[in-house]
Parts: structure tokens; sequence; C-alpha cells
């Protein structure tokens, strides 16, 4: 048993106070001082820094030099680190689109490789629109499919959590509702005017990917995949808060729009996360990055971010004006809940102590995954 001591607790309700862990899972909190334990636990006294849920990251691609998609295990178990390192206790590895094999070796490697933050696998594509592709392989895109969707959920295992979709390709709609019970489908990288985005929402689509990229804009007629995702309050809203992604001015929108329960910070991050400027490759990407700005060699297409989600907390807080318990909802108890995870993304009893602490200037001092600390 261990209790933390001393810490603003970012409790639905925040409190100045203390939390007790044992066995991996929170067992008590509560304001003051806790009370007297025949058993002494463990004792660590945190000063007044900040305690909350681990991050929930449910669209990330890579980092610490390696990519989530690559096929080899190695290569997940790293990137994973690297994000758990920086606060991300749960993780979605999103699997480019490439040629289906791949796509389909690049899930059964995040299957074998047992990281221990990893809990799914977001397949963004191959049913995406040319037109809007991004950064995906434009040669590996296809039109929806049953029996390409059934081999990727095969490779997934078990861990297939949520599949990228655009939502105007024929038979993406009939796609949705017939596997919607299996996966949770995003709208994405779609030039839907908005016509096919409000039938896929009403088939069971339930996520915008990354709302704003890679999709048709809003205008006063045609509101776009962007405004039914906004104003849509069965639908979660990915946003990157990287400063690039979007403009301080869309993502106060988007949030206020949305509101703070249906919006979840994502990375979008790529393999070259943490590792500062320069030119690298990555599965069949080919990425030059330049202050902090990723692209595809050659061209000024977003090629993903290169932040981790304790600097979109940071940018919350700083561009949002948000207090850090409700930033962290963005972070972690929206995603978690929108996922059915119910036993993390907040500080409550019986959860699992995924646990970040935070310096009054949101840097990130200490990591526990269920209760361990993380070295």
């Amino acid at each position: 048993m261990t209790t933390l001591l001393n810490a603003h607790l970012c409790t639905p309700e925040p409190v100045d106070g203390w939390l007790q862990v044992e066995h991996g899972r929170i067992v008590a909190l509560g304001p003051g001082a806790p009370p007297e334990n025949p058993a002494r636990p463990a004792v660590v006294d945190v000063g007044g820094r900040w305690l909350l849920p681990g991050f929930v990251d449910t669209h990330c691609h890579g980092g610490g030099g390696a990519a989530l998609y690559s096929g080899e295990v190695e290569d997940v178990l790293r990137a994973a680190r690297s994000h758990l390192r920086h606060g991300t206790t749960s993780l979605v590895a999103s699997v480019a689109t490439m040629r289906l094999d791949r796509m389909v070796r690049a899930a059964e490697a995040v299957v074998a490789a047992e990281a221990p933050n990893v809990r799914g696998i977001h397949f963004e594509g191959p049913f995406l629109s040319h037109r809007r592709r991004g950064a995906q392989t434009a040669d590996a895109l296809l039109a929806p499919d049953g029996k390409v969707f059934d081999e990727l959920i095969r490779a997934a295992g078990g861990l297939a959590m949520a599949m990228t979709i655009a939502p105007e390709l024929p038979g993406a709609i009939e796609l949705i509702e017939q596997h919607r019970g299996e996966i949770t489908f995003a709208v994405g990288h779609t030039d839907d005017d908005g016509t096919w985005t409000r039938w896929a929402f009403d088939a069971g689509a339930r996520t915008a990917t990354h709302l704003f990229n890679a999709m048709s804009a809003m205008t006063h007629r045609q509101p776009g995949p962007v405004g039914l995702a906004l104003t849509d309050e069965r639908v979660a809203c990915e946003l990157i808060a990287d400063g690039i992604h979007l403009s301080p001015e869309a993502l106060t929108v988007a949030t206020r729009t949305a509101g703070l329960d249906r919006t979840i910070l994502v990375t979008d991050a790529m393999a070259a996360t943490g590792l500062g400027d320069g030119e690298y490759s990555y599965a069949d990407r080919h990425v030059h990055v330049s202050d902090g700005v990723a692209t595809l060699r050659g061209t000024d297409t977003l090629a993903g971010s290169v932040h981790f989600l304790a600097d979109a907390l940071a940018t919350a807080v700083r561009v949002l004006g948000l207090p850090v318990p409700q930033a962290a909802k963005l972070v972690a108890s929206n995603a978690a809940r929108h996922y059915g995870w119910q036993d993390r993304g907040t500080l409550a009893i019986g959860n699992v102590a995924d646990l970040v602490l935070l310096s009054p200037d949101l840097t990130i001092e200490a990591v526990y995954l269920a209760g361990t600390p993380v070295s």
C-alpha cells in the first residue's frame, strides 16, 4: 500500500488531499490528511503538486524513433514506452493506410508486443477519400469492403477499437450499419459536404477523426463534417492541440461548441516525436521535421504531429484558459468514457492507479502505471 500526500487531486470535484494505492488500484482518497492506518503504508509527500489520472491517447502513430504500425514488435514497444514516460498510460495504436498485407502485419505486431499501456488499435483507413488522404498512401486506399474489414479485425485479435472511414464512399454507410457493434467508426479523411456525414452518424459512427484536418470545410450553406460533428451530441470530436494542426481560434471554437464533455485531445503523433528536427523515414513515410512541424518530405502536407499528450494538456491550460482539473477531462476522462473504459480516466476508488504527477508549471515529475512508478 502506498499513500500520496499533499496533492492537488484532479477528481471530478477537485480537492487538496491524499490518495491511497494498493494492488494497482485506488483504494481510498480524500481531503486533508489520511486517517491513521495500522498497516503503516509507504508515504510519498508530493508537495502540493497536481495529481491527475493517466493520459489516454486514442490516436497515435508512434514516438521515440519508432512507428507503432511498422509491423515490428520492438518498434511497438519502443513507441509505446516513449509515450508512457510522458504520461500516456492508455494508448491506442493507430495503423496508417498502407498495403493491406502491411496493415495486417502491423496489427499483428501490436497484438504480439503486449505493450503495457497499449489498449487498442485504430485503423486510419484504408477506406478514405483520395482528395482528403493527407499523408496516407494514395495507392493503398480502398473502397469499403466487408472482406477487407473482416481481415483487419481478425488481425487485431480483440484489440480493434476504432476505424476512420470517409462516409461518402460507396458502401461506407452499409459497412457502418453492419459492424457498428464491433468497432467505433470515426468520420475522417473525407470530402463530404455534410450529407453523408449526417447519415454516418445516424448509422452509428460516433467519432470525428482530428476535426478540421483532412476534411472539407464548414461553410454557411454546407456544414461539412466539422459542423455536423460539433453540433451532434452523440459524437466525440478529436482535436490535435499542438499549435500547428489547429489555430488557437479553431481550438477555442471547437471546444466551446462541442463542450468539455465531447472534446478529446489526441496527439496524432508520428515516429519522430521526441527526437527534434531532422529527416526521418519510418514504414512507408519519409518525413521532414522543422521547428516542430512534421511534413511529408518535399511537400507541405502535415505528416502527423511531434508532440505528446502532456503538451496538449498544457495547451488546454494556456490557450483555452482551463483549470488543470478541467483540462484533465480532455486528455483522460472523456476518451476513457467514450470507449467504455470504466476503470480508468478518473481518480476514483476502484479505478486502476494510472497516475501522473505534474509540477505547477505542468512539467511531468512522475508517472504511475497500475500503481508502479515508471522509470
